[in-house]
C-alpha cells in the first residue's frame, strides 16, 4: 500500500442534517472552526477535520515520507469515506483551504458547495505567468520551515507571511501568542503549498458553486489568488471582511451571514 493511503484525517462530528466538512488552517488547525461548528450544528451535520500536519506536529511526530498537499487531500478522502459521506459542503480556511480545492477538483460529485477563504494555491498565481520575485523570496524562506522543530523567529516571520499580523506589530504581544507557540510544529510542511501542481483548466470546468472570502489587510498574493479564482470558476462569488488573513473569526458574526445564506442557496439548487 502506498504510504500516502495508511494515514486518515481525525474528525470530530456534531449536530445532524446535511453534511458541512469543515478544512482548517496549516497553523492551529480545527480550533479555529470551533465556534462555526458550534452554530452551524445546530442545522447541520458538522464534520471538523484535523490536518495530518496539525496532527503529527502536535504530537512532535515526524511527518510522512513525500508529504504533499495531495497527502492531505488523500486523507481527507478517507475520513469521509469511514464517515459515510457521499457528497457535503465545504468551508476551507487558508493551507486546508488548497487541500479542499484538491480534493474537490478531483472529487466534483461529491462537493454540493465550497467555500474557500484565502487559500495559498500558488499555481493559481503561476496560471498567470511567472512569480514575482518577493514571492519567490517567500518561497525560499518558507522552505526553511521543518523537518525539525520550528523556531518561534521562524514562527513570528510566518504570522507576517501569512498576513495574521501587519508588519510592524510584534506577534509576541498578542493574546494569540502562546496557542501558536504551541501549534508552531504544524509549519514544518515547508513550502508544500508552492510545490504542489494543478490545472486551471480543472477550475473552469468545476460547476458547484463557489464562495470566496479575502480579509482586507491581508497578503497581496492571497488577494491575486482569490480574484483569479473568481474570474475563473464558473459560478463564484467573492466577499470581502475585515480581519485580514483570520477575518472569518475577525468577522464572524458577518461572515456566518454570508456562509448560512450561501449553504441555504446551495440546497435549493
Amino acid at each position: 500500500m502506498d504510504t500516502e493511503h495508511q494515514y486518515v484525517m481525525r474528525s470530530e462530528v456534531s449536530g445532524s442534517g446535511n453534511p458541512v466538512v469543515l478544512v482548517p488552517g496549516g497553523l492551529t488547525g480545527w480550533l479555529s472552526w470551533k465556534p462555526h461548528a458550534e452554530q452551524l450544528s445546530a442545522n447541520c451535520r458538522v464534520i471538523r477535520v484535523q490536518l495530518l500536519s496539525v496532527d503529527l506536529g502536535l504530537r512532535n511526530e515526524p511527518l510522512p515520507t513525500g508529504y504533499s498537499v495531495g497527502f492531505e487531500a488523500v486523507a481527507l478522502e478517507k475520513a469521509l469515506d469511514r464517515l459515510g459521506v457521499r457528497q457535503a459542503d465545504f468551508a476551507a480556511w487558508s493551507y486546508g483551504g488548497e487541500i479542499a480545492l484538491s480534493y474537490a477538483l478531483s472529487n466534483p460529485d461529491r462537493v454540493r458547495t465550497l467555500t474557500l477563504i484565502e487559500p495559498p494555491v500558488i499555481w493559481v498565481l503561476r496560471s498567470r505567468g511567472g512569480l514575482s520575485r518577493e514571492l519567490l523570496e517567500e518561497q525560499r524562506q518558507i522552505r526553511s520551515l521543518g523537518p525539525e522543530d520550528v523556531s518561534e523567529s521562524q514562527l513570528e516571520w510566518f504570522t507576517h507571511f501569512a498576513g495574521f499580523v501587519p508588519i510592524g506589530v510584534d506577534p509576541k504581544k498578542l493574546p494569540q501568542w502562546p496557542i501558536w507557540v504551541e501549534h508552531r510544529r504544524s509549519l514544518r510542511t515547508g513550502d508544500a503549498a508552492f510545490q504542489h501542481q494543478d490545472s486551471i483548466e480543472r477550475v473552469r470546468r468545476f460547476d458547484k458553486p463557489v464562495l470566496l472570502f479575502k480579509g482586507e489587510g491581508s497578503s497581496g498574493f492571497l488577494h491575486q489568488i482569490i480574484d483569479i479564482l473568481g474570474e475563473e470558476f464558473p459560478d463564484a462569488s467573492v466577499k470581502v471582511l475585515p480581519g485580514g488573513h483570520a477575518l472569518q473569526m475577525a468577522s464572524i458574526r458577518e461572515f456566518m451571514e454570508i456562509l448560512n445564506r450561501f449553504l441555504l442557496e446551495g440546497q435549493v439548487r
